[in-house]
């Protein structure tokens, strides 16, 4: 697979999307599924963020995962924008 290239702002504002619902209906499959980051922390915050479904599961079926995973998300975006 190959390494991107992104920027911490990049990734950020693919979480954010995620979280607004804004973006391509694949967007966050891509992040999660169809991505691997060449900066060590970008992948680790990839890989969690892909499981946080599993980890965090959703009270609803219309969602990825429930409040504390979205609460994850967000924290990773302040992170990211810090």
């Amino acid at each position: 697979m190959r390494k991107h290239k992104l920027s911490n702002q990049e990734v950020a504002q693919i979480l954010d999307d995620f979280l607004i619902g804004k973006g391509s209906d694949w967007a966050w499959d891509d992040f999660t599924s169809g991505m691997s980051f060449e900066d060590e922390q970008l992948e680790k915050i990839r890989l969690r963020c892909a499981g946080l479904g599993d980890e965090f599961p959703p009270d609803h079926r219309s969602e990825f995962c429930n409040e504390q995973g979205r609460r994850v998300i967000r924290d990773y975006i302040d992170q990211l924008r810090a």
